[in-house]
């Protein structure tokens, strides 16, 4: 605790401030950092009049997930003050009660408010207890309020308890739907054939909500005997519970499975439930599936044709002579995609087709290829990298991938043929000799970089900036600080990115300052810089960044969760 309070020991003394703007930058900092034993420190705020602050002080609880503030949360879960309250109940959602069960339990007994004792259920409907299974089944006894009922019942779907027959039963001849629809529910998971003929009927109902219900509660504990259920949500026509359902796949046999997959991804036309779709037809690793995936390869979506070329290389050699049938055949858009395919395959007959493709006429097929060689990794393939680079006729972006590629082959014998492009005229192919020397560990290259610091090309002289750092020269952040302020924007951001990549103390100022950035394309690159750094002089400027709200609040929630890792990293 004592490291812990002298390292966050500005952040700590802020919420002492009589300055009311650093308290709750500093309560918002600590509930970023998601350090356990700050919570401590937090839960002196609890007692404060400002609503600003006790909401603030609330989440920042929650975000540090300590269970030792639940006794705390509860007591403000039934505040008249409803943002208070709301805020209380998000909090004590994302706490592992596991601990604190006796806590909630208690605070939810039958003297307590309809609408404190939902919530308290709502938080305890994950925990498989029994001490929790009786408090459920008291309230099936004590209440007639619906939702309350309705949540009590729940629980019994995904814990299914046979003692608790008689009282379903009951239940589900209310004359509330929702509260017979769980019933029927819950007993189904005790195999009721009654409830479960019910439960089938509903899920072909029309209303949405019923079908979202079914197919959420069989989710949470599913039986094989589901299976007739799931192949009607399948073709739901909600995508919400289409892709829901797609759970349930696991209850089918993997001959079923695989039918079933190519059906659905054949159907589907939402992007969102087609990737999710691909990703599993990629577990199932079947050349049965080759045909549709085939197929997405040809999509004009990135995020799908990178998903298919995955899932295509899960399939692995099996399919190797299906794709060498056809190949010469296909058009080249095609092709490309296919190399990558055969670089995730990687076998010697991949390994052929690969090799073909590295001096083929196209720019697009001999970039692919390379790509694919730096996941095969062969020595034959590697050697054919390097004579494509030894080739003064080749090709300037063949040559530029061709030389990321070594860097990325980590081959030390690939150093003697870099060293000359250090002077290539192509300011990309420079750019890329820098970062392959750098991954080879060259040792010339400090040498060779500091009269690259003042190339006329941006790329090159970040490039040369990173590599002398990681040789320990941090007379490079003076270069840096001069890009910063060029007047071009992409002068700019790549300075930014390469502070970023250098992720040192030293460079945190330069960030800070250039916060102030017009440009959105430099500004989001400072963000991203300042969230990698770690350090802890970043956080209140990046706090008051998320409140200036310049970018959509989800891109400064990433960017904080990010930060917070990297302390914790």
């Amino acid at each position: 605790m004592a490291d812990s309070k002298k390292r966050f020991e500005k952040l700590i003394d802020g919420l002492k401030s009589s300055d009311r703007e650093v308290k709750l930058m500093s309560i918002s900092a600590l509930g970023i950092l998601k350090i356990k034993k700050h919570s401590e420190e937090l839960h002196n705020l609890l007692s404060s009049p400002d609503k600003e602050i006790l909401a603030n002080t609330i989440k920042a609880l929650g975000q540090i997930a300590n269970p030792s503030s639940v006794k705390y949360l509860i007591e403000f879960i039934s505040n008249t003050n409803e943002k208070l309250s709301s805020e209380a109940f998000e909090s004590l959602k994302k706490i592992n009660l596991s601990s604190v069960e006796d806590v909630v339990i208690k605070a939810c007994s039958a003297d307590q408010p309809v609408p404190l004792r939902k919530k308290l259920v709502e938080l305890l409907s994950d925990y498989n207890d029994v001490r929790v299974s009786s408090l459920m089944n008291e309230i099936l006894g004590q209440t007639r309020d619906p939702e309350l009922l309705t949540g009590a019942i729940s629980y019994f779907i995904k814990y299914p308890s046979s003692e608790r027959h008689t009282s379903l039963k009951m239940l589900a001849g209310n004359g509330n739907w929702n509260v017979s629809l769980v019933a029927n529910l819950a007993l189904s998971r005790l195999k009721d054939e009654g409830a479960y003929a019910q439960i089938k009927r509903l899920a072909k109902s029309s209303n949405s909500e019923i079908r979202q219900t079914i197919v959420n509660a069989i989710n949470s504990h599913p039986l094989i005997e589901d299976r007739d259920i799931y192949l009607v949500l399948f073709n739901d026509n909600r995508s919400n519970i289409r892709e829901a359902s797609l759970e349930g796949l696991s209850m089918f046999a993997s001959d079923e499975r695989i039918k079933l997959i190519k059906q659905l991804i054949s159907a589907e036309k939402d992007k969102k439930i087609r990737i999710l779709l691909v990703k599993k037809a990629a577990a199932e690793k079947s050349p049965l599936l080759f045909d549709e995936l085939f197929k997405l390869l040809q999509s004009t979506d990135e995020e799908i044709q990178k998903a298919s070329i995955e899932a295509l290389g899960e399939i692995g050699e099996k399919i190797v002579d299906r794709i060498l049938l056809d190949y010469e055949r296909m058009p080249l858009l095609l092709k490309e995609q296919l190399l990558l395919v055969l670089g995730c395959i990687g076998s010697p007959k991949a390994s052929y087709l690969v090799k073909e493709a590295l001096f083929a006429k196209e720019r697009w097929l001999r970039i692919n290829a390379i790509e694919a060689s730096v996941s095969i990794k062969s020595p034959e393939l590697i050697e054919c990298v390097n004579n494509i680079i030894k080739n003064s006729n080749t090709d300037i972006w063949v040559m530029a991938t061709a030389v990321s590629a070594l860097g990325r082959l980590l081959d030390k014998k690939s150093t003697d043929i870099l060293v000359p492009l250090l002077s290539n005229k192509d300011a990309r192919v420079r750019a890329n000799t820098i970062e392959a020397l750098s991954s080879l560990k060259w040792e010339g290259l400090p040498e060779a970089c500091f009269p690259m610091l003042k190339d006329r090309n941006d790329r090159v002289r970040v490039n040369a900036a990173i590599a002398l750092w990681k040789s320990g020269h941090s007379e490079v952040f003076a270069e840096l600080e001069k890009m910063s302020r060029d007047r071009s924007r992409w002068v700019r951001a790549s300075a930014v990115f390469a502070l970023g990549q250098i992720s040192d103390p030293e460079g945190t100022p330069i960030l800070i300052r250039m916060l102030h950035d017009n440009e959105d394309m430099v500004y989001r690159n400072v963000l991203e810089a300042l969230s990698w750094s770690g350090d802890l002089r970043a956080l209140i400027p990046l706090l008051n960044e998320s409140n200036r709200r310049r970018l959509k609040p989800e891109f400064y929630e990433t960017i904080l969760d990010r930060f917070a890792q990297t302390i914790k990293d």
